[in-house]
Parts: C-alpha cells; structure tokens; sequence
C-alpha cells in the first residue's frame, strides 16, 4: 500500500467530516433563530435545543480541523518509512486468520479509511492496541488483553 496515498485519503475524509460539520452547524442555527422555531410557551425549548446542537456541532467541526491541522504539520514525520510499529507507521497484523490493517497518529484515532480492497483503522497513542504494539516489528507476536493473541505482518 503507497503511505502518501492513504494519508491524502485520510486528510480528505477529515476534510469532508469536518465541512459536514460546518454545514450541519448552519443548519442547526439557522432553525435556532428561525421564526418556527420560536418558544410558544414556557415549556417549549425547541430553538434553544438547536443552538446546543449548533454549538455541538461546530465543536466537532473545530476537532476536525485541529485534526487536519496537527497531520499537515507532522506530515514528513507521518511518511517516513518505518520498520517497527511507532509513530506514522502503517502496518498490517493477523488476528487468528484474519488481517486488519492500522496507521499510528497523533489524532483521529478510530477512523477508518477504505483502501483498495481493505480498511485502514486509525489509531493513537491512547489506544489499547497502541500499547501492545508499539516497538513490534513485522513477524513479531503480541497478546491481547482479551488473551487471543496476534502477529505483526507488516510495518512501512
């Protein structure tokens, strides 16, 4: 799998998820200040429900571009070549016969791209399976805290 390649993916899928963001902020404020939504009784909290959704949402939108922030600014570090699960690497391990394929970043954990024919989860440092993983190199074994156990296939 080309790195530059899955991190444009990656940088792009942020980007999408954040202007859904944006875009479902304007939405939400929009209905808050809009005449339908204005209170017709003391009990009816409809427009001040969707400014708390608009505030939501532009806080989601604000993670997604700290996001695309931190990864463009780590972007020569991210695509270095890698020989051992670490910072940047992309590596692929076998869980019991099956594949699963992962990228270690300091942000956007648990997003997950579509590659070729597969899926690359994103994962940080926070991450449990980060724990176990970190310093594996490709052939190397590791257990889970569940007790199955797994081998690093691959690391770039």
């Amino acid at each position: 799998m080309n790195k530059t390649n899955f991190f444009n993916s990656l940088l792009a899928t942020l980007r999408e998820e954040a202007l859904n963001a944006v875009n479902a902020s304007k939405d939400a404020a929009s209905y808050a200040t809009n005449e339908e939504s204005r209170a017709e009784s003391q009990w009816d909290t409809q427009g001040l429900e969707a400014s708390y959704l608009a505030a939501g949402q532009a806080g989601q939108a604000r993670q997604w571009a700290d996001a695309i922030e931190e990864l463009q600014s780590e972007r020569e570090e991210l695509l270095q070549p890698k020989t051992q699960v670490s910072f940047g690497a992309l590596f692929c391990c076998d869980f019991g016969g099956f594949e699963e394929h992962f990228f270690f970043a300091g942000t956007a954990g648990g997003q997950v791209i579509k590659m070729e024919s597969y899926e690359v989860t994103v994962i940080t440092a926070q991450s449990p399976l980060a724990g176990r993983l970190l310093g594996r190199r490709a052939g190397d074994s590791f257990r889970l805290p569940n007790g199955s156990s797994g081998q690093v296939l691959t690391v770039e």
